[in-house]
């Protein structure tokens, strides 16, 4: 038969369970039953257990040893059930049968012996004084709970309040994260010397928390004779601890966890119940917390993209000038709020007039980023020379410079001569434009280089083209071939070519729109998946 006393120790329950031999019982930390109480000896009195048999004896302790009311002056065999009073200290002599199915542990340590539902704790269930010490936690809770604050900062305030709720050695919040079978450490008080490494929680008893939404009582598992073979309990020195859900009233999204290693002291159903009562009003404040800062990051990315539109909207045309006896026709949609596609038309000092279209690898901020850095650059080389490979090797070099490898763009780039119509271009990876002679020809204006930004030391070389009287060059990105629909197809610029051939005698703002309408009635209701730019450059008059 296996013995424990249990009592209470300065209004706390605490029970310690005997083992086979001879225990010291005293308020020294040395002590096998510690009795942290001033009116007790420091060595007070002595117990042995052997072959099933308990004896008490007093230790010429200040403040007397009684049995049953009466003290004791030599060696006197117990029976369960007696009282025993060490100076002020009443301890019953009782059986230890803790139940035991579910381990829960640092390592091995502790057994679970009670477990509490969050119905039993807001029912009828609850007595007067456990009702009374609930509504004092939540009442020192309240500060915590209503004030906004970062998550790390109120993780290490949730904590401040686990120490003030359960007098506890180690004290850990452990989150839920999205990917994580199990809960990931957030913020954690523990002794001196301890890592986050060596908490241990079993699988068994996580899942128990989490799937029941219960809080978990474990017993003292150091004087229980059944474990003290298992030296990873000894030595861990777990005497109680508690486990709790972070019950956000939806779902369980974590665990509250605390333990003691004090020998006089245990957790008690009544401090489970407040703990876990506590954990779920931390939950449902951590989901709010949470939904905060997402609201917030939303905001402070709606800002950060509508200061990048603002930048691109600045840099990126709005209002094309065209030289006399051409049309142009123009349309940019990107698929995200901001985009890596670029075009201009500029006309230059000498006359001609500088065409550009671009498309940045990847979308969104980084694209657009990318893009602001180029458009620029083009602007100050244009002004310096009228040699187009070496304006796009320097282009090249000081985006590859100043990017990762993963960030690079196709680019064609060329100057038009209004009065001849002929346009010398660097085409650096760009879709091949399309040139629309007045014999319904198509011609694929093929690379001259590779994207800028991709080599250090890229080659890049010069193209030859005119557009003559009645003739049209097209400039797009890949965001239309390759636009798809909601079985997936692509558009592909073999379809581009019927639309462009078909709508060639219309003037440029109209062939523009009938790329578009078509594209449009191609996708149909399925999500944009690039960026879309098309230019169209359209000779309606021969030079003088």
């Amino acid at each position: 038969m296996a013995f424990a006393l249990a009592g209470k120790i300065k209004g706390r329950s605490a029970c310690h369970f005997l083992r086979e031999g001879e225990q010291v019982v005293g308020r020294a930390a040395t002590s096998h039953i510690r009795l942290p109480d001033s009116s007790v000896s420091r060595t007070h009195a002595k117990i042995v257990l052997e072959d099933g048999r308990v004896t008490l004896t007093d230790l010429e302790s200040s403040n007397g040893t009684f049995v049953n009311g009466a003290p004791i002056t030599e060696p006197r065999e117990l029976e369960l059930g007696d009282v025993l009073a060490f100076a002020d200290v009443e301890l019953k002599l009782v059986e230890s049968t803790p139940p035991v199915d579910t381990m829960f542990s640092q390592n091995g340590s502790s057994i679970e012996s009670s477990s509490v539902t969050l119905e039993e704790i807001f029912g009828p269930a609850g007595g007067a004084d456990e009702r009374t010490n609930l509504f004092r936690i939540l009442a020192e809770a309240g500060e915590i709970l209503a004030t906004h604050r970062p998550l790390d900062e109120l993780y290490e305030a949730i904590l401040d309040l686990v120490e003030k709720v359960a007098t506890c050695d180690k004290a850990v919040l452990l989150l839920m994260e999205e990917g994580a079978e199990e809960p990931v450490v957030k913020a954690s008080r523990l002794k001196p010397g301890e890592t986050e490494s060596e908490l241990v929680l079993r699988r068994t008893m996580v899942r128990k928390v989490i799937e029941q939404r219960s809080g978990l009582l474990t017993s003292d598992a150091q004087q229980d004779p059944r474990f003290q073979q298992q030296q990873s309990i000894v030595s861990q020195g777990i005497r109680s601890a508690m486990a709790a859900p972070l019950f956000d009233n939806e779902k369980v999204i974590g665990i509250l966890y605390a333990d003691t290693t004090d020998p006089s002291s245990w957790y008690n159903r009544d401090e489970l119940r407040t703990f876990t009562a506590l954990a779920n009003l931390i939950g449902v404040k951590i989901t709010h917390a949470r939904l905060a800062e997402a609201e917030e990051e939303r905001r402070r990315l709606a800002r950060e993209v509508q200061a990048a539109k603002d930048i691109l909207a600045y840099i990126l045309p709005t209002d094309l000038g065209c030289a006399l006896g051409y049309e142009m026709g123009t349309y940019h949609e990107p698929c995200r709020e901001v985009g890596g596609d670029l075009y201009d038309v500029k006309c230059l000092e000498d006359g001609r007039v500088l065409l550009l279209t671009g498309d940045v690898a990847g979308k969104g901020l980084g694209a657009a980023l990318l893009v602001s850095n180029i458009m620029p650059i083009i602007s100050v080389l244009i002004d310096g020379t009228r040699d187009l490979t070496e304006l796009v090797t320097r282009l090249n070099r000081q985006i590859f410079l100043s990017t990762d490898p993963i960030h690079y763009a196709t680019l064609f780039l060329g100057v038009l001569d209004p009065l001849t119509g002929d346009v010398e271009y660097v085409n650096a990876g760009h879709n091949p434009p399309y040139l629309l002679a007045p014999d319904c020809g198509i011609e694929e204006i093929a690379a001259t280089g590779t994207p800028i930004g991709m080599l250090e030391s890229a080659a890049f070389t010069c193209g030859h083209l005119t557009i003559a009287p009645g003739g049209i060059l097209f400039l797009f990105s890949d965001g239309i071939p390759e636009a798809q629909n909601a079985d997936g197809d692509f558009y592909e610029e073999r379809r581009l070519r019927d639309v462009l051939s078909h709508k060639r005698d219309s003037s440029a703002e109209e062939i523009v729109a009938s790329v578009r309408a078509d594209l449009d009635q191609f996708v149909g209701d399925a999500s944009p998946t690039d960026d879309i730019t098309m230019l169209l450059l359209k000779r309606t008059l021969a030079a003088d």
